[in-house]
Order: structure tokens, then sequence, then C-alpha cells
């Protein structure tokens, strides 16, 4: 988790938020950590990035017809191959199937090895059906040249692809899951010489998100994903989540919690907060708030990945 990437309006926006949960008597975990998923970290593309669909002022055309092919796919168990009558590997998998169209998310699936990092990126232009077929491509070629189509020796254990409105003002257009770190060679060279020359003019490349790093120096981002029991011991939570915006929703909401555990003091300008915002008086609290957040942050950061 790189909190570099964390300009100064994210860290307010979450002790603002931290301070209501406490002045109104919510869970502070629950309330910060809904805010930063749902608020700040899906929508952090949204006025960043500009998108072109693929066919004008008809978004996302023809995704319901692969929806729907996959979901066949998916229900028959059977691979990918045997179902396409050709050399693919792995299987297909329909994610969000009875909700709205926008929320549905494709995938390929490879193998069932160990969890790993991983790593997303945003696309302005080319998202839904024709990023999943250059992933598809970008992939399939690897298994084929490296592996001799065997999926089960592959870095990559999945992806996932939303249509291009579901992917629209997200920090993901595409999602992959590995079973290495990001820095392994490997997946870099999967990298370097299969999935970026196939998404390379798809890709936003001035688009930041919240809290990765990138991948073989492309605008490709990692998260480094802990170890589950460590997560669930250090974050104090019952499940160790798989998903980047959760983890760090999870920290954060940690560390917020830990930083207003109030002194005397700080219970008498808690009551001046409450009756007098907004004011310098406020803003000096919650930039102490702030303050001890980060630290907080960056300690449970440690703990995690030592």
């Amino acid at each position: 988790m790189n909190i570099e990437t964390f300009p100064d309006e994210v860290w307010w926006k979450l002790a603002a938020r931290a301070r209501q949960a406490q002045e109104t008597g919510e869970d502070v975990r629950r309330a910060v950590r809904g805010y930063f998923y749902n608020d700040i970290y899906s929508t952090w593309s949204k006025g960043k990035v500009s998108y072109s669909p693929n066919i004008a002022n008809e978004m996302d055309s023809g995704w319901d017809t692969m929806v729907g092919e996959m979901t066949k796919i998916q229900k028959s168990k059977e691979s990918l191959g045997k179902q396409l009558e050709d050399d693919s590997v792995g299987t297909a998998h329909v994610q969000g199937r009875g909700g709205e169209l926008a929320k549905i998310r494709l995938w390929e699936k490879y193998n069932k090895k160990t969890r790993g990092d991983r790593f997303q990126f945003v696309v302005s232009m080319g998202g839904g059906m024709v990023l999943f077929n250059r992933m598809r491509r970008a992939c399939q070629q690897y298994i084929i040249d490296k592996h001799g189509s065997n999926p089960d020796r592959f870095v990559i254990r999945g992806w996932k692809v939303f249509g291009e409105e579901g992917g629209w003002g997200r920090s993901d257009s595409c999602c992959v899951y590995t079973s290495v770190k990001y820095t392994n060679p490997t997946l870099v060279d999967v990298v370097t010489n299969y999935i970026w020359p196939q998404v390379k003019d798809l890709v936003d490349l001035n688009f930041v998100p919240l809290g990765f790093f990138k991948v073989a120096g492309k605008p490709l981002w990692a998260m480094r994903m802990p170890d589950a029991n460590k997560a669930m011991n250090v974050l104090k939570v019952a499940k160790a989540t798989g998903s980047a915006g959760g983890l760090m929703g999870d920290v954060l909401s940690l560390a917020f919690k830990n930083a207003l555990t109030l002194t005397r003091e700080d219970k008498k300008s808690h009551r001046i907060l409450k009756f007098f915002a907004p004011s310098k008086l406020r803003d000096k609290i919650l930039a102490e708030l702030v303050e001890k957040a980060e630290l907080e942050t960056e300690s449970l950061i440690t703990t995690l990945y030592e």
C-alpha cells in the first residue's frame, strides 16, 4: 500500500468522516471504510480520465450478448477450449449475475495457486469487449508460448474486465490476480512482452490510482497483498479481503479509529469541534487527527508486510 499517492485532500476527507462518525455514534471503522471505498477509491478516475466509447453514443454495445455467452460457458463447467472448440485454456466466470448489466464483470481463470499480489489499470478507450479480447489474446498466447498450453504453471491466476459503463469512473477497468509478487521477473515478462503490447493504446497513461505501485515501469498498478492470517490479526477483521480498495479501507479505518482515541484534552477539543465548526480551530483539530492517522497507517503497513 503506497500512501505516497494519497493527496492531502483524501486524508482531510477521511478525518472529517471519522469525526462525523464519532459525533453521531456511528461505528468509526465501518463509516471510514465505506466512505473511502465507495466515495473516494471507487470513483477516483472521475474527472481525471475521459472515456471514448467503442461505438459513439452506444456504450456497451454487445456486452449483454457476451455476458450471456460467458454465462452459458460457466454453467457448462467445461473448459473454454471445449466450449469454444479451439485451443483456449482456463475457465469462464461471470461475476455479478442477476444484477445491473453495468456491474457485471467477465473473468478468465487459469489456476488455483496461492494468492499473490494483484494489479489493475484504467482505459480511456476500448473498454468492455475490446479490452476483454485483448487480455484474452495476451494471456492465452503467453500460456501457449511459455507453458505448452498448461495454465497451471501460469503466474496469473485469473483476470476480470468491466463493461464500458461499469468501468467508467472507477479505479480499474481490468484487474489481474497473480500468484507472485508484482516485482517477480516472470510476471514482469508477462506484462512487458504480452499484456502491455496489447493494451498500451487503450490505457490512460496519466491516471494514478490511490495506494498502488507501478508494474514494470508501466501505468499498470499493483497492490501488495499481505498474508491472509496476518491481515486478519493486524487489521482485526474476521476475513482478509482480496480487494485492493477493501484492504486499504481496512487499514485506513483502523488507523483513524486508533487516532481518535481521546485524551482528556481531546474531549474538550471534540466538544468545540462539534458546536463551533467550521472554524480555524476545527481545521487545527482535523490536521492533528490527520497527522496521527498517517503515522498509524504507516505503522500498520509496516507490520502487515514485515
